[in-house]
């Protein structure tokens, strides 16, 4: 990539669209829950503020020169002093206002690789000469975790979980489960394209991890705060990971065939998910941006699920937990992405708590179609191929098969997932399964 492009494409990446910022020194609250604010100003990251009694939390601090700003918005809405900041990755505009509230006696927390990228001193040839200078060492955090952490604070369970190799190396989501909300930092940029700091650990399987994340521990009502942007929902979320998956696939398909970046950028992958991208000039950015880390830093062994044949692209939707009642019965089923591409699922079945049946599944591509292949406990593996498939739904047959000789899956909306089982020598036998997306839970 010539370096007058790198250049150009470092400072659009790493500044708010001119389009979305407006006054960049203007911030605004936002009640999302009796106890629960979200102050931002899409330049600025988006700081979630808990209240209560036993003091202020905030996720995320702002960069030095607005957190003033967000300290006045603070003070304007009565909250108490700030307790906590926890730190969902190290970019200044998210951690430099650490620096006010740890003199104030507030407990900084990030995951443990935070404070070695905060004190790094390099400048990235391969993007622009990118200087990243020293964090002051006042804003480095007085509390590190490696995996996860949880706490109580103003009557709220607030559990910490680092997702490993994604924006960076040391992001963190934050899940309030009983609020129901999640801050999920810069692996959702809401109506933007993200940034993926490759220079830093930053991996597209880690975000798309740290989404799925979002959507295993999300449902209908869930509000995800986002690094950048409106307050999203699931279904947003959502959408965010298909254009992520289908973009990159897109660029790594012609990383493969050794086309330049400008070849890249010319077959306009961008163009069926505009709404997220801002303007074709911001997604050719980010094509640039994906080229460079497909190029550079994702080894290509790993680059074979980038395809638009995998389950992963072409089900996305099933991705989460999901739950019904029948007849006095609780039945769940959680699906999780494999490395391949490929999905895995896990069904169970409880009865006044207690599991009575359970089994796994396994969704692969095999050539252009789909095989999804069931083992239920104490019965031999049933393997079912996809009949039909859509962007919304899919059916698997298996006509020799005793009962079902059907499974199929529709999409309803974005927390809504119907599922159908049919079959039987004796007339057709038809169960229908209307699942809800619940959080799988603190794992």
């Amino acid at each position: 990539m010539p370096l007058s492009l790198r250049t150009t494409l470092l400072c659009a990446c790493l500044v708010t669209p001119a389009a979305a910022q407006g006054n960049v020194m203007v911030m605004r609250a936002e009640q999302i829950r009796p106890n629960l604010t979200v102050i931002s100003g899409f330049a600025n990251g988006n700081i979630l503020v808990l209240t209560g009694p036993d003091g202020t939390l905030l996720v995320d601090a702002q960069s030095a020169r607005r957190v003033g700003l967000a300290d006045s918005v603070l003070t304007n809405i009565g909250a108490p002093p700030v307790r906590w900041v926890i730190n969902t990755h190290y970019h200044p505009d998210h951690t430099e206002g650490n620096a006010l509230f740890r003199g104030r006696g507030a407990e900084i927390i990030g995951q443990e690789k935070l404070p070695g990228q905060m004190l790094k001193d390099t400048v990235i040839d391969l993007w622009g000469g990118w200087h990243r200078t020293p964090a002051d060492p006042a804003s480095l955090p007085t509390r590190t975790f490696r995996d996860s952490l949880t706490m109580l604070v103003n009557g709220e369970r607030v559990v910490v979980a680092h997702i490993p190799a994604a924006h960076t190396d040391g992001d963190a989501v934050v899940w309030l489960p009983d609020a129901n909300v999640i801050h999920i930092g810069d692996l959702f940029e809401h109506e933007a394209p993200p940034f993926i700091d490759w220079w830093a650990g930053g991996r597209v399987e880690g975000m798309l991890a740290g989404v799925d994340w979002g959507l295993a521990h999300s449902d209908s009502a869930t509000l995800v705060v986002p690094g950048h942007g409106p307050v999203g929902t699931r279904g947003e979320l959502l959408r965010y990971r298909e254009m992520l998956l289908a973009l990159t696939t897109a660029v790594s398909m012609q990383v493969a065939a050794g086309a330049t970046v400008q070849e890249a950028q010319a077959a306009q992958p961008g163009t069926p998910w505009q709404p997220l991208l801002i303007s074709p000039k911001r997604a050719d950015e980010f094509v640039a941006l994906l080229y460079l880390g497909l190029q550079e830093f994702e080894p290509a062994h790993d680059r074979g699920r980038f395809h638009p044949s995998t389950p992963e692209a072409r089900l996305p939707w099933l991705l989460g937990c999901w739950e019904t009642s029948r007849n006095g019965r609780t039945i769940r089923e959680r699906w999780t992405v494999v490395p391949d591409g490929s999905l895995a699922g896990q069904g169970r079945t409880l009865r006044d708590g207690r599991l009575v049946n359970a089994e796994t599944v396994h969704i692969a591509a095999h050539g252009d179609t789909l095989r999804y292949a069931a083992n239920p406990s104490g019965q031999a593996e049933a393997v079912f191929v996809a009949f039909g498939a859509t962007d919304s739904s899919v059916t698997f047959t298996n006509p020799a098969h005793d009962y079902p000789t059907r499974i199929s899956y529709r999409r309803r909306g974005a927390a809504g997932l119907d599922a159908e089982i049919a079959g039987g020598s004796g007339g057709e036998r038809v169960l229908v399964f209307p699942y809800e997306a619940v959080a799988c839970g603190a794992d």
